[in-house]
Parts: structure tokens; C-alpha cells; sequence
């Protein structure tokens, strides 16, 4: 299945700049950039920081509570590649997956990994296993609650302890989401007709991690500036 979301993300410009470039923290900011961060005020301070807050969360199904214990992690939509390179520059083993092939094809230079997937959501292959399977900003973008369970299904074979949604829409917000994009983006109906974003209940996670025996946690926004704040929440659940 394609939709309207998929071709604007086919159409993302990568500068050959990034594959040249010696700075780590200037490649992953220029990947973050071209993975929708351009169109914000998030600093990357801000982007190291909430890294860092992932981690910690990801952390706390860990008996010791230390992210040492992560040596893999694997991401459904991992765009052109942000989040993988800084877990990669960290030592730990990745792989992942992405819709577009204008982004994978940049992941695929940038990254050392040779699992880098052009694959929609629900073809990744549930092995091989990683430690953690983490997903950022992509939940939104499903076609609806049935699909996203499958992905939920799929990231939960491939994860040996934990499952990290990083900013899921709010079901709750929803409205005052379409409000707030109303006053900002002059109109803003018309321009995202064909860009619809999935909204999720508390309820919906709530009942899959008690359908495979999972501990879950919900947390707060971390992204410093990040607009989008008062709309999202983040989901982790690990394995008993």
C-alpha cells in the first residue's frame, strides 16, 4: 500500500555534503534534518538529550536498569538513518526498515549495518532478533489501528526484552491538534486533505502488552521544543 505521506518522503533532497562530512554530531543533526526536523525549532541539544532519555527508558526493563545490557536494537521506520548512526556510533549492533527508498538508499551509505531494509511496516521480518525494537515518529503515519497491531505483532517477535514508540499521537488531543495545525497553517484542511495522522488510545497499547504478557510504561514528551509536545506520548514495554 502507498499513501500521499509516502510519496512526500520519497521526495526529501540529500545533500552529498553528509556522506563527506568527518563530524559525527554534524551527520546525525544533517540526518535528523532530512527525517522531518528541518520544519522545527529542536535544537541538537535537544535531539542528543532525548536521546539519551530513550535510552533510559529503554533502560528500566533491564534487571540493573543500565543500558550497557543493549547491544542491539533494531527500528521500524528508521528514515534515512538519525537514530541508527548514533546508536551505531555507540558501539551497539542495528538493523532497520523504511517505507522510502529515497531515505533507505541514504541509511544504506551512512550506516555499517547490512540489515537496512526498503520495506513497508508490515513486511519487516521478525528475524532476525535484536534486543530492542524501537520505533520514532513513524506510528502516525499507519493507515489504521489493525495495521499498527501488526507491526505491534512483528516488533514484538523481533524484540528479545523491550518496544520503544517514541511519539505516538494522542487520541485524546486529536482536536486540539486540528485546532492548533488550523491557526498556524493558513489553509491547513485543504494543504493536508491527503495527509491524514493515526491517533491512538492509551487503551489500545494498554491491552496488547497484556495480551503477551508485558510490562508497559507511558511517558511524557522529551524533545525540548518540539511543537508537537502537548499532542504525543511515548510507549515502552518490555518483556517479563
Amino acid at each position: 500500500m502507498i499513501n500521499k505521506w509516502q510519496t512526500i518522503w520519497e521526495k526529501r533532497e540529500i545533500s552529498n555534503n553528509i556522506y563527506t562530512c568527518t563530524n559525527p554530531l554534524k551527520v546525525y543533526e544533517q540526518l535528523k534534518k532530512i527525517d522531518g526536523y528541518d520544519l522545527t525549532n529542536v535544537s541538537l541539544k535537544a535531539l542528543l538529550a532525548q536521546h539519551e532519555i530513550i535510552k533510559n527508558n529503554i533502560a528500566q526493563g533491564f534487571a540493573d536498569k543500565n543500558f550497557k545490557n543493549v547491544k542491539s536494537i533494531y527500528e521500524i521506520g528508521c528514515g534515512c538513518g538519525a537514530n541508527l548512526y548514533l546508536f551505531e556510533q555507540e558501539g551497539l549492533t542495528v538493523g532497520g526498515g523504511d517505507y522510502s527508498k529515497t531515505l533507505i538508499d541514504t541509511a544504506l551509505k551512512i550506516l555499517k549495518s547490512s540489515d537496512i531494509k526498503h520495506a513497508q511496516a508490515v513486511d519487516i521480518s521478525p528475524v532476525p532478533q535484536y534486543d530492542v525494537v524501537l520505533s520514532n515518529g513513524v506510528f502516525e503515519y499507519f493507515f489504521d489501528l489493525e495495521y499498527a497491531k501488526k507491526v505491534l505483532e512483528i516488533a514484538y517477535q523481533k524484540s528479545r526484552e523491550a518496544i520503544a514508540l517514541v511519539d505516538v499521537y494522542d487520541e485524546t488531543k486529536k482536536e486540539d491538534f486540528y485546532n492548533f495545525r488550523r491557526q498556524k497553517v493558513k489553509d491547513f484542511d485543504k494543504l493536508y486533505e491527503d495527509l491524514p495522522k493515526l491517533f491512538y488510545s492509551r487503551e489500545f497499547f494498554i491491552n496488547f502488552a497484556k495480551e503477551h504478557n508485558m510490562k508497559i510504561e507511558f511517558k511524557k514528551p522529551t524533545l525540548e521544543g518540539y511543537w508537537n509536545n502537548d499532542f504525543i506520548f511515548s510507549v515502552y514495554m518490555y518483556k517479563n
